[in-house]
């Protein structure tokens, strides 16, 4: 009795473990890293000691006094640079998913490993149940944004 007792407790650890790993992994691949490299933007504030006015942000360029042409050209500049950086920060969080994806099935696998034929099927059955919730999760979310 004490066997089988111990033997759930490790695997609702181990249940545990993989939850907690799929938590952070939502965590880390929703957030955002990306972020404005500092020679683009600058804080600017109000002119006035007391003035109320709340901090803006403003370009760098901007303190150039660019005129409306050179401001075409900078828009287009800028637009560019913005559909590089988006694209190429796609590419890094489908590297990033794809990377994790691998190490949770390694793990789960191993894990796998560890159990009886019918504590495996369980725990595959488990994970199945967790993994349809995440992907409807996420969908649900996806539509909602």
């Amino acid at each position: 009795m004490e066997h089988e007792s111990r033997t759930r407790l490790v695997t609702a650890l181990v249940l545990a473990a993989v939850f907690g790993t799929g938590v952070i992994l939502g965590i880390a691949v929703d957030t955002n890293l990306g972020a404005a490299p500092p020679e683009v933007v600058v804080e600017a504030t109000g002119e006035g000691e007391g003035d109320e006015e709340p901090r803006r942000r403003t370009r760098i360029y901007e303190q150039v006094h660019p005129t409306a042409e050179q401001h075409v050209r900078i828009d287009s500049i800028v637009a560019e640079h913005r559909a590089r950086t988006s694209a190429l920060d796609k590419e890094r969080r489908a590297t990033f998913s794809e990377g994790f994806r691998v190490i949770i099935l390694e793990t789960r696998e191993a894990i796998k490993g560890v159990f009886t034929q019918e504590q495996a099927a369980e725990y595959q059955r488990l994970i199945d149940d967790f993994d349809e919730r995440a992907v409807a999760e996420r969908e649900n979310r996806d539509e909602r944004d």
